[in-house]
């Protein structure tokens, strides 16, 4: 895997956490946030930490995170500083700009002025967790796009002791199993003549819809 040098703006709760798991991942992280003690705080856990107002342009401009291979706008609500990181950083041509959305007109505004990819990571854990009390046997679940999820779920009683290849599911519920966990093992992909076990779990792939049918 590459190290990559990943700027982070706004250390909020999503910002700090983020932080954190790319910096355990092996990658240089370099935060930036207005409040001196959130700075000092996260210090120890990354590589570098500034405290700076990214509402004001030259500052931006002086941070020179174009020189990063990415950047990641986590401020919270303020949607004019997103705006302004963003357009600052797009004409300081920036490699690749991620940034933090709340609301669907709030990613249309980002992508307007330039961002390459937004994250929702309210909706998308509204999603995940909606998707988690929908299923009785759905234990865990990670959206992939708009309607296609990836979801862990126990075993159901009607696939006990049948094998992929005699329940068809792509056929009957238009999932995929790609791996089936098994006493601390994980097979990937999974044998379509092995046959299930109560205290398998399953890792499936499919639509939103689908999966939540064969999860209740």
């Amino acid at each position: 895997m590459k190290r990559k040098s990943i700027g982070i703006i706004g250390l909020g709760r999503f910002g700090s956490t983020l932080a954190k798991k790319v910096t355990a991942l092996g990658h240089e992280v370099y935060g930036v946030d207005r409040d001196e003690k959130v700075v000092q705080k996260l210090a120890p856990y990354i590589a570098q930490s500034v405290v700076a107002d990214f509402t004001d342009e030259d500052t931006i401009a002086e941070l020179h995170l174009e020189t990063l291979d990415m950047v990641v706008i986590a401020i919270g609500e303020e949607m004019n500083a997103k705006l302004l990181t963003a357009m600052v950083l797009k004409d300081l041509k920036s490699p690749y700009i991620v940034a933090k959305a709340s609301s669907l007109m709030e990613s249309k505004l980002l992508k307007k002025v330039g961002v390459d990819f937004i994250v929702y990571p309210e909706i998308d854990m509204a999603e995940r967790v909606a998707q988690m009390l929908s299923g009785d046997h759905i234990v865990d679940y990670f959206q992939l796009s708009k309607d296609i999820g990836i979801v862990e779920i126990k075993t159901p009683n009607f696939m006990v002791d049948k094998s992929l290849k005699e329940l068809e599911l792509r056929k009957s519920y238009n999932v995929n199993v790609v791996a089936i966990k098994r006493n601390n093992e994980v097979m990937a992909p999974p044998d379509p003549n092995d046959k299930l076990r109560a205290t398998d779990m399953l890792i499936l792939i499919g639509q939103n819809d689908e999966i939540t049918k064969l999860g209740s």
